[in-house]
């Protein structure tokens, strides 16, 4: 009987033992599920009490919630000292392997653009005041703009030229006096300004330039192309296109440059180090397909230049136009109807003779044929002088004396009258790299080259701003 009591509690404690262990186990098990990282559970059990499936609860305080410690590895000791029982600890849980999702499908990216866009904004606006202050003509001052906003694109290692120009100033020399024998003349125009004054905002040069070699250039103008775009105009000081230098169409470049405008394609290539060939044609009209128009139907200018270079900061050029129904801009009535066919010479230089004194000028004869068979000899030249840095960095002190286009022979009798002179004074204050000021005067002999004509005297002071 005393072995079969101890026998059953052997068994008795064996179960409570193995239910324990198995209690201890699942518990840990889930507390592990419940952590992110995976533990390893050990569980072991030695000296179990008689019973230890009666556990006796501690009453514990409310608390807020806490984490449970899933980490912890519990060891209870048995009140019985005839048997000690140890729980092999089971095998360490270990992360499955990681799911791989399946290959995305392949899928083909489009090629990248064979150029990329890159565009900058740059401006320009002119505020003019005008008079004239003697000769038959209104003295009543004018106060205008020319604005100007030029979208400049890389595209493909060439340049995109976008720009667009508003204009609100008109001509003091136009306007002529009752009771005079003076006539409107172009003669004495301001260089800002081709006498508009609507302020009407539209498209003017619209133009790609573009290397085909790394000596040559190439221009296509769509739009309001001009000579000075390929071409150069050996004037430095002077050529500002209006927003620097001198104040008149006359005083700014010669007025061979003048003759060819419109639409076209012109070639700049450099020879060598000290040579220059320029080539171009422009349409007067060659966006419009209509009869008496087009690149080929209607008036053009075609222009050849050779630029040789004599020194440093000093070049001469020797240029021919051939132009068909063109103008100057420039010069008296008679010599601006260019209406027929034209052969045009042109000679011109700047000479830097030390940093604070340039000298230069050009002279330029025109061979015209006019519609109705007239034959004329037109002729103009200029002697200019420039002072660089005169009274600060940046000034600019220049002086012209010369003669617009004037007809000296006409086989119809209807040569001008008198060699009237263009003499003009200008001084360009820079009060920053943004803004410069520049007062100038200009004095006509006999404005129109016009015997009957009163000498007239024009001033203007012009204030440019750049952005």
């Amino acid at each position: 009987m005393n072995n079969l009591n101890q026998y059953l509690n052997w068994l008795t404690i064996t179960a409570s033992g193995l239910c324990a262990t198995l209690l201890l186990v699942t518990g840990a098990q889930a507390a592990d599920s419940i952590t992110t990282t995976p533990r390893s559970v050990t569980a072991t059990v030695s000296q179990f009490s008689p019973n230890p499936l009666i556990a006796v609860r501690k009453k514990q305080p409310r608390q807020k919630k806490v984490k449970k410690k899933a980490n912890k590895t519990e060891t209870r000791a048995s009140s019985s000292p005839q048997l000690e029982l140890t729980q092999t600890p089971p095998p360490p849980i270990t992360s499955p392997d990681p799911i791989v999702p399946p290959e995305a499908p392949k899928v083909e990216t489009p090629a990248p653009n064979q150029f990329s866009l890159n565009t900058k904004l740059e401006g320009q606006v002119i505020f003019g005041a005008t008079g004239t202050f003697t000769g038959d003509f209104e003295r009543n001052p004018a106060f205008g703009h020319r604005t100007r906003l030029e979208l400049i694109t890389d595209i493909n290692g060439g340049t995109l030229t976008t720009r667009l120009q508003a204009v609100g100033l008109g001509l003091s020399n136009q306007n002529v006096t009752a009771g005079t024998t003076g006539t409107t003349t172009n003669e004495g125009n301001l260089s800002w300004t081709d006498g508009t004054t609507t302020s009407s905002i539209g498209i003017d040069t619209l133009k790609y330039e573009f290397a085909l070699t790394s000596q040559t250039q190439v221009v296509i103008a769509a739009n309001a192309g001009a000579a000075d775009d390929f071409t150069d105009t050996i004037n430095p000081y002077f050529d500002g296109d209006g927003a620097s230098g001198s104040i008149s169409a006359f005083g700014n470049r010669p007025s061979i440059y003048y003759t060819v405008s419109g639409v076209g394609v012109g070639v700049r290539h450099k020879l060598s180090d000290t040579t220059e060939l320029s080539l171009g044609y422009l349409a007067n009209d060659g966006q419009t397909p209509a009869a008496g128009s087009g690149l080929f139907g209607g008036g053009y200018g075609a222009i050849a230049q050779l630029t040789f270079q004599t020194g440093e900061n000093s070049k001469v050029g020797v240029t021919y136009a051939r132009t068909l129904n063109s103008a100057f801009g420039t010069g008296s009535n008679n010599a601006e109807n260019l209406s027929g066919l034209s052969n045009n010479f042109g000679l011109q230089g700047s000479f830097q003779l030390n940093p604070q004194l340039a000298l230069g000028g050009w002279v330029g004869y025109t061979q015209n044929q006019s519609a109705a068979g007239v034959d004329r000899q037109i002729w103009n030249w200029a002697l200019t002088a420039a002072a660089p840095d005169l009274g600060g960095k940046g000034n600019l002190a220049g002086f012209l004396v010369g003669q617009e286009p004037r007809v000296t022979f006409a086989s119809d009798g209807s040569s001008d009258t008198k060699a009237g002179l263009h003499i003009e004074g200008f001084y360009q204050f820079k009060v920053s790299d943004s803004l410069i000021i520049t007062p100038g005067i200009i004095y006509l002999t006999a404005p129109n080259q016009d015997a009957n004509s009163s000498g007239a005297v024009i001033g203007a002071v012009r204030t440019t701003f750049t952005f």
